[in-house]
């Protein structure tokens, strides 16, 4: 599915990735780890096209990405930020703004059953809906920006710490809801030590890349 060759990206003459070989296969269940700056989500944005490689090529479905062909990765990725910024308005409106996307409108009709079974799934009580996304917890808008992203009926999946403000219950449950579905393809960024046992882990350390 992604398959990297000889990647090298540097800032301001450090080298970030040097020579960094790696394929990923449907269905894969990678974790990027190491230490803070060693370049876990630089990786991710070399992936989906927002930074560019110093050489090297990234190829997606045996295609080499470039300005044309990223369009058609972005369309079948779901990323997920550890950015707690994710909107204003009501949570009902975000996830409406999701579903009113081109891709998505044949998914609306089917929708609220969907969100009621991720609000059960991820522990959160179906009145935040007519909440303000400011008025949410650290923890809250984790979750909805999860849920927002599983409403694009994406199956590869890029998660930036996306644990890192709920408690080690919700953590597990979160790790295990996209580790164990065998129809996804997911990297994680995180610094949890937690791997779930039922689901074989590809682990990328970049602190020995």
């Amino acid at each position: 599915m992604f398959k990297l060759e000889n990647i090298t990206k540097t800032f301001t003459k450090q080298f970030v990735l040097q020579n960094f070989s790696y394929e990923i296969l449907k269905g894969d269940k990678v974790i990027i780890s190491g230490k803070s700056g060693i370049g876990k989500t630089t990786l991710f944005r070399l992936l989906l096209g927002f930074e560019t490689v110093d050489s090297g090529n990234i190829f997606f479905e045996d295609q080499l990405l470039n300005e044309q062909t990223v369009w058609e990765l972005r369309k079948k990725v779901a990323y997920v930020s550890q950015d707690l910024n994710i909107g204003r308005g009501k949570v009902q409106s975000l996830f409406d703004e999701t579903l009113s996307l081109k891709s998505n409108i044949q998914y609306k009709n089917s929708s609220n059953d969907k969100i009621n079974d991720l609000f059960i799934q991820f522990n959160l009580d179906k009145s935040l809906l007519d909440k303000d996304v400011e008025e949410l917890s650290g923890g809250e808008k984790q979750r909805i920006a999860i849920i927002n992203a599983l409403l694009l009926n994406r199956d590869i999946f890029f998660l930036d710490e996306i644990t890192s403000a709920l408690d080690k219950t919700l953590k597990f449950k979160v790790m295990d809801f996209f580790f164990e579905n065998p129809s996804y393809t997911v990297l994680s960024v995180s610094h949890d030590n937690y791997l779930p046992q039922n689901t074989e882990i590809k682990i990328i350390n970049l602190d020995k890349v």
